[in-house]
């Protein structure tokens, strides 16, 4: 048995399905930081710089969040299909304040219908 029977890949059709999905959820995301709530449930699993959270308590403390990190430039997109959910993993430039910072941003997301939420989020100022 070889590496590929034991670990197939995803077709070309699950890797590009996965594709749009992280391209249209991180565009949303970060174009539209200030509503980005909406992705995040009660169970969401945060780790935010290092302290972990729930996705409700992350969703408290999101508005004072919002008013430093006031535009991201996003510099790399990688994804993965796992099973019904994508991993996607995303790093660029926050500007916090006058200053901008490296930051890295690896998101477990599922989509539900049309929506998509955050299963998992793992934000780290670089």
């Amino acid at each position: 048995m070889n590496v590929a029977q034991v670990f197939p890949a995803p077709s070309e059709t699950r890797i590009n399905q996965t594709l749009l999905l992280s391209e249209k959820f991180t565009d949303g995301y970060y174009r539209g930081f200030n509503r980005c709530a909406r992705y995040y449930q009660d169970t969401t699993k945060v780790i935010w710089n290092g302290t972990a959270m729930t996705g409700g308590q992350f969703k408290q403390m999101l508005p004072e969040i919002q008013t430093l990190a006031t535009h991201f430039d996003v510099h790399g997109l990688d994804c993965h299909p796992l099973g019904s959910q994508q991993l996607i993993n995303v790093s660029g430039l926050v500007k916090l304040g006058h200053r901008k910072q490296q930051f890295t941003q690896t998101f477990i997301v599922q989509k539900a219908g049309t929506l998509t939420y955050i299963v998992s989020d793992c934000f780290r100022l670089v």
